[in-house]
């Protein structure tokens, strides 16, 4: 696998999932929830399931 397109696939979805929850981490007033935690939690399991589809796509081409 080229360097380029292992920086595209998982290092940079994994960045942005390591950004999204260090984001999610730092919103204060847990206790009542508000748009903004409903937004962070939406980009943070879009930034998951992208970085699992990258994975499982590795492996069945690896197979």
């Amino acid at each position: 696998m080229d360097k380029k397109i292992r920086f595209k696939k998982f290092i940079l979805p994994g960045f942005i999932v390591v950004l999204l929850i260090v984001n999610y981490s730092r919103l204060t007033g847990t206790e009542n929830i508000r748009p903004i935690h409903i937004v962070s939690l939406i980009a943070l399991g879009m930034g998951i399931g992208i970085l699992l589809k990258n994975i499982v796509s590795y492996f069945q081409e690896k197979s």
